[in-house]
Parts: C-alpha cells; sequence; structure tokens
C-alpha cells in the first residue's frame, strides 16, 4: 500500500491568502488555528497524513510537535527555519515506488530541493484553491442533505395497508 503525505509550510500559505495574511495581521495564533481547522476539514475527504510545518525561527525553544484535529503541527527550534524541517521530513519519509510525498510551499528553491529528493510540489494559492473547493462542495453537500431528506412515513395504498393490517393480526 502507498502512503501518502502533504508536508504544508504553514506560514507559507498564511502569506498567499489574502484572508489568513489579514487575520495574521491582529492575531497569528488565530491565523494558524484558522489555517488547520481548514486543512482539517479538507483532510477529511482527501486522507492523506497531513503534516503542518510553522517557523519558530525567532522563538527560543526546541522543536515540538502536536496533533491538531488528526494533523501533526511541527513547529521548527530556534534558528531553524520550516524549510530545513520539510526538507529533512521528506529525505527521512521518502521511501522509492511506495511513498507519495506532496510539499505545499511557494518558496521556490524549496521547490527545487524537495523535486530532486523526490517529491511532488503543490504552490501555496494552488492549496488555497483546493480549500475553497473542498469547502464549497461540502456545503454543496449539506445543502443537497438538506432539501433531499428521506421521509419519515412511507406512502402505502390503502389495499396494501388492509394487507399489512391482517398479516400483522396472524389473519393470513
Amino acid at each position: 500500500m502507498i502512503k501518502k503525505y502533504t508536508i504544508i509550510d504553514g506560514y507559507n500559505v498564511i502569506g498567499q491568502s489574502t484572508r489568513l495574511k489579514q487575520l495574521a495581521q491582529e492575531s497569528l495564533e488565530e491565523a494558524r488555528v484558522q489555517l488547520l481547522l481548514e486543512i482539517a476539514n479538507y483532510n477529511a475527504r482527501i486522507a492523506d497524513e497531513m503534516i503542518v510545518v510553522f517557523d519558530a525561527y525567532d522563538v527560543k525553544s526546541h522543536e515540538r510537535e502536536e496533533v491538531f484535529h488528526g494533523i501533526r503541527v511541527i513547529y521548527s527550534r530556534e534558528k531553524e527555519t520550516a524549510d530545513a524541517v520539510i526538507e529533512r521530513l521528506v529525505y527521512e519519509m521518502y521511501e522509492k515506488h511506495i511513498t507519495t510525498i506532496k510539499v505545499v510551499t511557494s518558496d521556490l528553491s524549496e521547490q527545487h530541493t524537495i523535486f530532486g529528493s523526490g517529491a511532488l510540489r503543490i504552490p501555496s494559492r494552488e492549496f488555497i484553491n483546493n480549500l475553497r473547493e473542498e469547502e464549497q462542495r461540502v456545503a454543496n453537500d449539506i445543502r443537497h442533505m438538506r432539501t433531499h431528506q428521506p421521509r419519515t412515513r412511507i406512502e402505502i395504498d390503502e389495499t396494501t395497508k388492509e394487507h399489512l393490517e391482517r398479516l400483522r393480526r396472524g389473519e393470513i
């Protein structure tokens, strides 16, 4: 079975999204959470293992990892870029013929590096469009379910009702 991974440069995607970039100006934490929620909804249908990497370049910390609604979230350690973490992950996880790795970034040098390591690239804007399209599909599905709810009663003609009633009473 082929293992499928999607690795996302979180701040790169936020920077390419008009809405998330605007939200990040008010609260970077809120922009991160909003992005992760959108990715979790997207992943409900895609079913790749999703990994989102955020820079912690100027933050004095060790690399840390958490799980957010089934998504691995990695914060790089001090003085390490998200690109470096992504490159390391691709190198560690890639196994020819049994692994598909897609990397979401618009960083051109990063795209060339991961391409050489066997990963596929998805530009951040394309990924944002994929998120929006999936959001629209879900909304359409919900609308369809609401307008086509199953009936609570089955309409049966009188002859069949009488026949079923006699059957229930043991007369047949």
